[in-house]
């Protein structure tokens, strides 16, 4: 694969965060919308924090060549905790997998009252095929689907402004939150940037070999943060208008059928896209990991593959919004030490410490 330059790098990064949790709204509600005004600022101060943890990130792996994920969360050398690392990592990037094969078949069920058990098994083969393609067909994915998602999300938040108006959204009414893994606003917005920072790490790792320049980075990570904060804005602010779209599975689904029943599909099949995206990009992260692991599964992809599917459309029956609301925010409290290792690892790197691999740093920049 060719080196990545600062555009499709950014699509990258934004993909990796606009699955069906996001783009439907039920996310981004569970986590924002239900605080209030306050969950405005713990978007706010998410999106910053995961823009400056993903700089991070790639710079550590840009300076020392490290290309196993379970390397750049854990600093030191010990076998036990890289290989405890890597099984939690994996099984939340299989988790995510399930979750975006359960809001297939939620959000098909909710526009055309097809079973979701069949939706889903078709969403499962598609994504598997593709899947085979490895990094270079998941990296073609998110630079045609994640700038239609970015502009389909905002034309849609245009058309909740013109419907229901421009007043009190930017002061979301308070709501009842029962949650006790994420109490308040401030926990929430941690959890959030902790759980999927954790996911990104899986996706990204294999990209930062084909890295370049300081420049690359900054600015592609900090545009694909600008693109989470266009979609994240529009659609709570689409909400405001619609408080009551927030009961269903799919929120911006039932906000959009609300404003005509073709919008409703037409969004439905936005989220369809970015499922499609941060489960494709889930599952190659996930193949990657057990290939090199298990050289016996290496052998036969196809036939893993076709397993793997098996157990992630039946694992998808649970229903989304009860995935949604437990995985990720446990997910979340594990993600936050996964950040702090990784921060400390980019301090021993800078250091001269070898990063994670207790080697001299690799001089893998190019002057720009």
């Amino acid at each position: 694969m060719k080196e990545i330059k600062i555009i499709p790098l950014a699509f990258a990064f934004a993909g990796c965060f606009l699955g069906a949790g996001f783009v439907s709204g039920q996310e981004l509600w569970q986590f924002f919308g239900e605080f209030g005004v306050k969950g405005y600022i713990g978007l706010l101060l998410a999106c910053v924090l995961l823009a400056a943890f993903g700089v991070i990130m790639m710079r550590l792996l840009q300076k020392s060549g490290i290309e196993k994920a379970e390397e750049i969360m854990v600093p030191w050398d010990v076998p036990f905790l890289r290989m405890a690392a890597g099984l939690i990592l994996n099984i939340f990037l299989l988790c995510v997998v399930v979750i975006m094969t359960a809001g297939v078949g939620a959000t098909v069920e909710q526009l055309l009252a097809v079973p979701a058990q069949i939706t889903s098994a078709v969403f499962v083969f598609l994504m598997g095929v593709v899947a085979l393609l490895g990094i270079s067909g998941m990296m073609k994915v998110f630079s045609a689907l994640v700038p239609i998602i970015v502009i389909a999300t905002m034309f849609f938040a245009v058309m909740s402004w013109v419907e229901f108006g421009t007043d009190g959204i930017l002061t979301l009414p308070e709501q009842v939150h029962s949650n006790p893994l994420m109490p308040n606003w401030f926990v929430a917005a941690l959890t959030y940037v902790a759980y999927n920072l954790l996911g990104s790490v899986g996706i990204m790792v294999p990209l930062g070999k084909y890295l370049r320049g300081k420049r690359t980075i900054r600015v592609g990570i900090a545009l694909g943060g600008l693109l989470l904060v266009l979609v994240a804005g529009s659609v709570l602010t689409s909400l405001t208008g619609y408080p009551e779209a927030a009961a269903e599975q799919m929120p911006m689904v039932a906000l959009t059928s609300r404003l005509n029943p073709t919008l409703g599909i037409a969004y439905g099949f936005l989220l369809l896209l970015g499922m499609f995206s941060n489960g494709l990009a889930s599952l190659v992260a996930f193949m990657e990991y057990v290939n090199r692991h298990v050289k016996v599964l290496d052998a036969h992809r196809r036939i893993t593959m076709a397993v793997l599917m098996l157990v992630v459309w039946a694992a998808s029956l649970a229903g989304f919004g009860n995935l949604v609301g437990t995985v990720f925010p446990v997910f979340g409290y594990i993600g936050i030490v996964a950040i702090v290792f990784i921060c400390v690892n980019y301090v021993r790197c800078g250091k001269g410490k070898g990063a994670a691999k207790g080697e001299a740093v690799i001089g893998s920049e190019k002057p720009e």
